[in-house]
């Protein structure tokens, strides 16, 4: 894993996400103040307009009055037009001459009372704002009827026009705002990109340090370096994928040791039958069998072993084509206290021998009818029980129950032996599983593999609880037979 990757994507995602905010706030900014100064220049002239309007409505030659508050700026502009859009009196300096025609455009908006609002360039070719009201014949009779009236009642009103005031005031300044705040958003944008890299960088060796030491580990554990340890302090997700990794580990770590375990077991049992049949057939060959009593004893031996490594080699292909899900069930309704009986039965003399008692109590038949494959639930049993008297104590007993609970039939067996240890439970049901290497039995790992494939081709579960030394018991459950399962 490259450290200058995560520095670069997270350093480029840190100051595009800082630009783009800044662009999205001088956007908003700047279209704002437009917006607002406008606003307010429009209001401004539309007043002072209002008012050079009333006063030449009064006296025409009086309209100069109020033109002290109107005309804020000296290259501000006022224009008074008649009905026809001649000039008749124009403030000082404009360059627009009396008798002149202007504002032929806006008379029409004029005579209908609609305040006129244009951008222009004619104060020095510069951005400029135009704004025009109509002066009307009458003009203080018509505010005192305005001022009487309901809101809104002007719209149908039609009054004499007699005239137009144009106010032109340059804008000029706003760009000259607007432009210095870019400029020093430029500067902004080059301290928040120093800002942004600064703590990219710092977040990027945060982050990548502790990635780094996971994927160097990953690297060692696919190298089959299982005893890696991931130590981290880091914040809690990441601390949390370290301690994944490191319990990973430690399971790879006893997949590979049971692994090696059931080669080397299963090399010696092969090697063993392997060698008896070896040993006795050339004694057969060489004649070393005086009597029909040894030929028969040294064949019956041959027989044993040949049968022993045929069972293991079944095993071995029956787990494998389960697990392919090469085995098709023969799903069927029967009876599971039946089953139980009868191989409770077959069991029975390995479990004698050693002094075992199994206690299953009887139950009606029709109580316990499944719906699943017989041959297959049977060797569930079987194993199970095979199982249960290998890892009980001398004298002790192993209680066999079922009960039904809804549409599932449970079935427990339950041994008072050695138990298994919490450290090895997670793993018995591995192939090739043996909690004790050592034992001298004819056990291969694969029991408890096949009753897992098996029970879960029935889209059932098991389950077991065991404690060391006290026993272990196992539990699964099957669907129960009803009719509308054929």
């Amino acid at each position: 894993m490259k450290t200058n990757g995560i520095v670069v994507k997270l350093w480029t995602s840190i100051v595009l996400m800082t630009v783009v905010l800044l662009i999205m706030s001088l956007l908003f900014q700047t279209q704002l103040l437009q917006y607002f100064h406008l606003d307010q220049e429009k209001d401004l002239l539309r007043k002072g307009a209002e008012k050079i309007a009333k006063s030449y409505a009064v006296n025409p030659f009086l309209f100069m009055q109020p033109t002290a508050e109107v005309l804020r700026k000296p290259t501000d502009i006022i224009i008074i037009t008649d009905e026809n859009s001649v000039i008749t009196d124009v403030s000082p300096g404009s360059g627009y001459e009396k008798g002149k025609y202007y504002g032929r455009g806006y008379m029409t908006d004029v005579k209908k009372g609609i305040t006129v609002f244009r951008e222009n360039r004619m104060i020095n070719n510069t951005r400029s704002l135009l704004v025009g009201v109509p002066i009307y014949k009458n003009m203080g009779k018509i505010q005192e009827e305005m001022d009487h009236e309901e809101a809104g009642s002007d719209a149908d009103r039609v009054y004499s026009i007699r005239g137009a005031v144009y106010v032109v005031t340059e804008i000029s300044h706003l760009q000259t705002t607007i432009n210095a705040i870019r400029k020093m958003f430029i500067f902004i944008l080059f301290g928040a990109v120093l800002v942004a890299s600064f703590i990219s960088y710092f977040l990027s060796r945060s982050f990548s340090k502790p990635l780094i030491i996971i994927n160097n580990a990953a690297k060692e554990i696919s190298r089959g370096n299982y005893s890696t340890v991931i130590d981290l302090r880091s914040n809690e997700e990441i601390k949390t994928l370290g301690d994944t990794i490191n319990n990973l580990a430690k399971q790879l770590s006893r997949v590979e040791q049971i692994r090696r375990e059931f080669i080397a077991n299963v090399s010696h049992e092969i090697r063993t039958p392997l060698s008896y049949l070896q040993g006795y057939t050339e004694i057969m060959l060489d004649g070393f069998a005086e009597t029909e009593e040894e030929k028969r004893k040294y064949l019956s031996i041959i027989l044993d072993e040949s049968k022993r490594l045929r069972n293991m080699v079944n095993e071995i292909l029956q787990l494998s084509q389960i697990e392919a899900g090469q085995i098709k069930l023969n799903i069927e309704p029967f009876s599971m206290d039946g089953t139980i009986k009868k191989v409770v039965e077959k069991v029975y003399p390995f479990a004698s021998r050693r002094n075992i008692s199994i206690k299953y109590n009887d139950a009606y038949e029709d109580e316990f009818l499944c719906y699943a494959d017989e041959s297959r639930i049977k060797q569930v049993l079987v194993n199970l029980l095979y199982n249960a008297i290998k890892h009980s104590y001398d004298y002790s007993n192993i209680n066999l129950s079922a009960y039904r609970q809804g549409d599932r039939i449970y079935i427990c067996i339950r041994d008072f032996g050695e138990g298994i240890s919490q450290e090895d439970l997670p793993f018995i049901w591995d192939r090739f599983y043996t909690s004790n290497p050592n034992r001298t039995d004819e056990s291969t790992g694969l029991g408890l593999a096949i009753v897992k494939n098996i029970v879960s081709a029935h889209f059932s579960e098991i389950t077991v609880n065991s404690v060391l030394d006290e026993g272990t018991e196992f539990c699964f459950w099957l669907q129960a037979y009803r009719e509308s399962n054929t």
